[in-house]
């Protein structure tokens, strides 16, 4: 039965819904004749009016303090289920959080509780809606929920991640981090934000206190405690009015928030506008002083804050300490993104937090904004400054490559020839250049901004013209700088086209003992590997490595050349097979890395990846672990960590953490990589979608089946646009996609893909190739399913024999093999069997 207390609670909280000339009424009908109730709510009522419209807590807890102050916080040392408490964190509205102990896992959690004696109906239904919102989040920037139960007193009470961290503003002071620095970081609370909003849930109360950063730098997004689940569309949600209306804070609340009007995505934007102004000037965008509440609304629906820049450069003049960037660096560009998130009409801000992220994203990248108005000026001055070194090392390859063309035709015929050459290389560069510059090209008349991609594929049409005819030297050499720069955007066919023109020009043009024909033949080994020609790639790796080598030696062939020959070799015998000799491959390319240029050193970091995925193929996981590992510090000690190749590196350790099912680091590194590609390469490059297809086994193995299926579709999307069915990959991404059909009820559909997947490894590969195994024990797995038992256990017997004698019993791939077989035996009523099995795991 409703407690008098919980009835004025309830009533209470009803009346915050009314406007205040409705609100009287309300109250008077609710109470009815109850005299004692209408006093004690409308005593509530006051105190609230008199706290003013914005407070951090809301009024209810506030005033009913007097009223409850029997109740006091929990003690340290008493257990709640199967947590002890040790202290309390924090309390506000109805709730209480407490540092507590997991005294099962033995780590350290946050445990919420509704205050006791404010558990009225009412808030017990708010206080489960945050769990329920909290459950549906798992984002390695939100706090995560491990569950929820009850107390001895039959109260709910839910389990969150602790977050041992300093609030957003501290962290950035203290450790004086700069622009760049605080704008990546902002980044990462955007993606946090921008997942919750695209499972519906709007957070309401963005501030740097419910943003905690831990020691390595990751920020983690708090206390769902006012948000709210969308209905149906995610931008808005016209009768999703605030449950707390004044549960808010002043400085980072939207003008609809105050005015007590329906919130959308809209809201959040705000609010994240209001902290990235924080971020950039170190103070808040409006100056609140003493203002009276009405003041503040006021201030909030009318007022137009300061320019960051204006905000800093007058923050400069007065004395006092603070982080104070310089204001020309604010400026222009992030002037105009901070304004536009906190435009007062919802619909003239970033129409999503992604958006908003985005042009967080171009203004490092040194990209046009869209905040800033376009002009043709405006664009192409980003774009030189944006391709400055680019364009400088586009013009040093050219001229080198000048200068070669010119001894060499100087010694092979006459002064008028070398100058015909010359001047086809000056004109192919003049139309390369030309083409960026919207001034000097008149046939583009969109002006818009001019990418690299765009240049590449002119420089390529202009390569098709007959321009080169006479100069088949230098022809080929332009293949193959094209050829490589489409390899690099993830272009895979553009790259085999000119990569296979090359090569052709080159044999036509070199005798076959002329050195001048190595490289080419390395290419064409690296196409029929890509083609999936194993064999006739091996044996041509295997005729030239020993010209190579030896060419090394006597300083006639490039270090570069030698190394990615050695680096495709040992890829192409880690497919087939002989992982030992891929190793050995990889350790002598990384011993030579130290002579590779300056600006090529970068690959050794990528290669010692590709080496721990070696490692683990031959079975040393806890090496191949340690290796990758390395492979990121180095990256990270020689300055690369926001570069192609460290999330190269990234994702590669991404997997290994997934099959040790250290899932939230695996999640972390595996975002963290995908984040890297979406900014640094094209939308179909192979990184990325062996990034996904990562990422797809991680959630696959979390049981998050639809979210997996998003990332694998990708992920074979990419691969069939690039190499096609002849990737090494592709057949596991086959099999990720047919274990999620399964396990969604679409058996017929996964095993039929399974099949696929099976043929294609037993196509290219040694029968006891552990990759065979793989596609064996999922194939076995889908087949169980099914009931088709004397099917599935050759495939499986065979996948767990396979693999524990490559692997070892240790290896998380045979123990999740074996479990796999003993699931089976326990199925099909073999008990014997499972239990002979059982004590390997």
């Amino acid at each position: 039965m409703q407690t008098r207390w919980e009835r004025v609670q309830e009533i209470f909280l009803a009346a915050l819904e009314h406007q205040p000339e409705t609100r009287s009424d309300f109250v008077d009908a609710s109470c009815g004749d109850s005299k004692t109730t209408y006093e004690e709510v409308a005593t509530l009522l006051r105190a609230h009016d008199e706290a003013g419209q914005f407070i951090e807590q809301p009024a209810l807890p506030l005033s009913a303090a007097s009223l409850l102050d029997e109740f006091g916080e929990l003690p340290a040392g008493q257990t709640i289920g199967g947590y002890t408490i040790r202290a309390l964190l924090g309390s506000g509205g109805m709730g209480e959080v407490y540092l507590a102990e997991d005294n099962q896992l033995g780590r350290e959690v946050a445990i919420k509780l509704i205050k006791r004696g404010f558990a009225s109906a009412n808030i017990v239904r708010q206080f489960r809606r945050e769990e329920r919102i909290l459950a549906a989040l798992n984002h390695p920037n939100i706090a995560r929920l491990y569950g929820g139960a009850l107390t001895g007193e039959g109260m709910p009470y839910f389990v969150m991640e602790y977050v041992a961290g300093e609030r957003l503003d501290d962290y950035c002071k203290q450790r004086h981090l700069s622009l760049t620095q605080r704008l990546e970081l902002f980044r990462k609370i955007c993606a946090a934000v921008s997942y919750a909003h695209q499972r519906l849930v709007i957070h309401r109360d963005l501030k740097p206190a419910n943003i905690r950063v831990t020691a390595d730098g990751q920020p983690k997004l708090l206390d769902f405690g006012i948000a709210k689940l969308l209905e149906g569309d995610s931008t808005s949600a016209p009768d999703q009015t605030i449950t707390l209306p004044r549960a808010m804070t002043p400085d980072y609340a939207s003008p609809e928030q105050t005015r007590g009007e329906p919130m959308t995505t809209a809201t959040d934007v705000y609010s994240l506008g209001v902290v990235l102004y924080q971020l950039l000037t170190g103070s808040k965008p409006y100056a609140m002083g003493n203002c009276t509440p009405e003041e503040m609304v006021q201030v909030v629906r009318e007022q137009e804050p300061t320019l960051p820049s204006s905000a800093v450069a007058s923050a400069s003049r007065q004395s006092g300490a603070g982080w104070k960037p310089a204001p020309h660096l604010l400026r222009g560009d992030l002037d105009n993104i901070a304004l536009m998130a906190m435009r007062k009409e919802p619909a003239r801000r970033y129409p999503s937090v992604e958006r908003f992220s985005e042009d967080v994203r171009r203004y490092l990248e040194g990209r046009p904004v869209l905040a800033r108005k376009d002009t043709v000026s405006y664009r192409t001055a980003k774009f030189v400054r944006r391709n400055r070194l680019t364009l400088a090392a586009g013009l040093l390859i050219t001229l080198s490559l000048l200068g070669g063309i010119i001894a060499t035709t100087w010694q092979a015929g006459t002064a008028r020839q070398e100058k015909a050459k010359a001047q086809s290389v000056n004109d192919f560069l003049e139309q390369m250049i030309s083409y960026s510059n919207p001034y000097l090209d008149s046939s583009r008349k969109d002006g818009h901004a001019t990418t690299m991609t765009e240049v590449l594929d002119a420089a390529a049409r202009r390569l098709e013209r007959k321009d080169f005819v006479q100069q088949p030297e230098l022809k080929a050499e332009l293949e193959r700088i094209i050829g490589a720069s489409y390899y690099g955007q993830g272009r895979a066919k553009l790259a085999e086209e000119h990569m296979q023109n090359y090569v052709s020009l080159a044999s036509n043009l070199y005798a076959p003992e002329d050195p001048r024909l190595l490289p080419a033949l390395i290419s064409r080994a690296a196409l029929l590997f890509g083609k999936g020609d194993l064999l006739a790639s091996e044996r041509l790796y295997r005729q030239i490595l020993p010209r190579l080598r030896e060419g090394f030696r006597k300083g006639k062939v490039r270090p570069i050349d030698l190394a990615d020959a050695l680096n495709n070799f040992a890829y192409l015998r880690r497919t087939q097979g002989d992982s030992h000799e891929a190793e050995l491959l990889f350790r002598e390319m990384l011993a030579i890395s130290p002579q590779l240029p300056v600006e090529s050193r970068f690959i050794a970091e990528v290669h010692r990846s590709t080496l721990a995925s070696t490692l683990a193929d031959e079975g040393k996981f806890d090496e191949a672990l340690q290796t990758a590992r390395e492979a990121i510090a180095d990256a990270q000690r020689a300055g690369h960590a926001d570069t192609p190749g460290f999330g190269f590196s990234l994702t590669v350790l991404g997997g290994f953490l997934t099959d040790q099912r250290s899932f939230n680091e695996a999640d972390a590194a595996l975002s963290q990589a995908e984040d890297i590609f979406r900014r640094y390469l094209g939308p179909v490059h192979i990184w990325l979608g062996d990034n996904l297809r990562n990422q797809a086994i991680s959630l696959y193995q979390q049981n998050r089946f639809s979210e997996a299926q998003i990332k694998n579709d990708e992920a074979l999307k990419i691969y069939n646009e690039s190499f096609g069915p002849h990737y090494d990959q592709y057949p596991t991404a086959l099999i990720t996609q047919g274990l999620i059909l399964n396990k969604t009820g679409k058996a017929a559909e996964a095993e039929s893909i399974l099949r696929q997947a099976l043929k294609l490894r037993t196509d290219s590969l040694p029968h006891d190739h552990f990759w065979v195994a793989l596609a064996q024990g999922a194939l076995g797995e889908c087949v169980a399913g099914q009931k088709r038992l004397s099917e599935a256990e050759p495939l499986l017997t065979s996948s767990y024999e396979t693999l524990n004698r490559k692997f070892g019993a240790q290896d998380p791939r045979t123990r999740a093999t074996l479990t796999k077989l003993i699931t089976f035996y326990d199925l099909s009523g073999n008990v014997q069997a499972a239990a002979r099995l059982r004590p390997k795991l």
